[in-house]
């Protein structure tokens, strides 16, 4: 009796501690235009803005697009993700996308979209 409480312990021990490590992701959606396809997260509407190989590296990973677990979202390493985020797909390079309404672009960077200069 005491040999099975003891597994039963370690058992409820590593369930407990698998779900602690997992994060909460937020599921986010696209939303299609004629120029774009744009990443919807709550109130915040993300646009394209270029490769992100050309302004910086990803973060920890926030979310997820339309429930699917390979369209990623992670944070612009050095900037807010009310400002910057980044989404990837397996067979695509990520993504730098900015909140549409933010206009503060830091010095240097300059979308590949003419539409969004």
């Amino acid at each position: 009796m005491k040999r099975t409480f003891s597994i039963l312990m370690i058992v409820v021990l590593a369930i407990s501690l698998c779900s602690c490590s997992k994060q909460d992701l937020a599921d986010m959606t696209t939303s299609v235009t004629d120029d774009y396809a744009a990443i919807v997260w709550g109130d915040k509407t993300y646009v394209p803005y270029g490769a992100l190989s050309a302004y910086g590296g990803r973060g920890q990973q926030i979310g997820i697009v339309d429930g699917n677990e390979n369209h990623k979202v992670y944070e612009c390493k050095g900037y807010s993700s009310d400002e910057w985020i980044v989404a990837a797909l397996p067979y695509d390079a990520a993504m730098l996308y900015r909140e549409i309404d933010f206009t503060d672009i830091p010095d240097g960077w300059q979308s590949e979209y003419e539409w969004n200069q």
